[in-house]
């Protein structure tokens, strides 16, 4: 099993279009239903757990083995609380035989209870995006069913389940993903009223080895220090594109393999840094193999992802207890965390 997969299945692996990007959407844009515009701390508790707030909250599509049909989760942000308003949530999987218990729809009034708590209208629309085969599919709220799946935590053993148990979301029929990457380790989801992606501006970085010197001369900060450690220099890694320079620094361990990176992004003729970004080994997370390392497919990614949003580059660390980021290439200092929904 390629790293890619392995992090999917053990993490869950980021307003206008020019003409150009419209004449490509065309292209390749499943749109099946005519309301559906393509323009347009792991000791918390679950019921301790607050969802987080992004600027713009994007989702996994789950993959379910030997299944017609595939989930997209929206309990992060539409979590369970512990008390008796789940009754509200869901209803009772305990009146319900085993098999039936592990995935099942929800009847209207579960349905619009939960459309209200997400701020999801039936005039909304999923937008289904693989960014590394540059596919987008938009279906219709209206047209799709809202489910309840058994987390990938749970087991057969834990019968009979409590709500708890649950994600809560989209099914999605697998007729309309052909052609999207396997097990979806490169699809982001969105449900709201327009398409907030832009189409194929996202690029591999290939990676090219540089000295130790031409990293830029910027002293480590205290977060730094904390993720470096005693770790020694290794390679040095650059690229160019969008009027950036990415460099990154490798940190070795004792044994030689890579404990951290640290990332710098600067601007190409001003030299100004943009970002700085670390990422190391922990509890929970590892460093992922550059583009060149990679066993399969692209891993490290960057340029433009949203619509009237600065660059993006993500693809560094994986993640086993939290959810991967996407990273603004501008002074916010901005990651965007996809809510992949993660009990681990």
């Amino acid at each position: 099993m390629n790293l890619k997969i392995q992090t999917f299945f053990v993490a869950t692996t980021l307003l206008l279009i020019s003409c150009g990007d419209k004449k490509s959407e065309n292209k390749n844009t499943v749109s099946p239903v005519q309301n559906a515009s393509v323009e347009t701390d792991t000791t918390q508790t679950l019921e301790q757990q607050v969802p987080r707030k992004e600027s713009i909250n994007l989702f996994n599509l789950t993959y379910r083995d030997s299944s017609s049909v595939s989930f997209v989760s929206l309990s992060d942000i539409y979590p369970m609380d512990g008390t008796d308003s789940d009754s509200l949530v869901l209803p009772d999987p305990k009146k319900m035989e085993k098999k039936a218990s592990q995935y099942f729809t929800l009847d209207k009034n579960y349905r619009k209870r939960f459309l209200s708590k997400t701020g999801i209208s039936e005039s909304d629309s999923i937008f289904i995006y693989d960014y590394a085969k540059n596919k987008l599919v938009a279906l219709a709220i209206k047209n799709l069913k809202t489910a309840a799946l058994i987390n990938g935590y749970a087991s057969e053993e834990d019968w009979p389940y409590n709500r708890y148990d649950y994600m809560t979301g989209f099914e999605i029929s697998n007729k309309y993903l052909k052609g999207f990457s396997d097990y979806y380790t490169d699809v982001l989801v969105y449900a709201g009223k327009e398409n907030p992606f832009v189409r194929g501006q996202l690029t591999p970085i290939k990676w090219q080895k540089t000295t130790a010197k031409s990293f830029p001369s910027k002293p480590l900060t205290k977060e730094g220090k904390e993720y470096v450690g005693d770790a020694k220099k290794g390679d040095t890694h650059k690229y160019t594109a969008n009027g950036f320079d990415y460099f990154l620094q490798d940190y070795l361990d004792e044994r030689k393999f890579v404990a951290a990176r640290r990332l710098l992004v600067i601007d190409s003729k001003t030299k100004e840094v943009y970002i700085e970004k670390f990422y190391g080994r922990g509890e929970g997370t590892s460093v992922s193999p550059l583009n060149h390392e990679a066993e399969n497919g692209v891993i490290q990614w960057t340029g433009k992802l949203f619509k009237n949003k600065p660059f993006v580059v993500f693809g560094f660390q994986y993640e086993s207890f939290g959810c991967p980021g996407i990273s603004f290439i501008d002074k916010s200092n901005e990651d965007v965390y996809i809510q992949c929904d993660n009990r681990h």
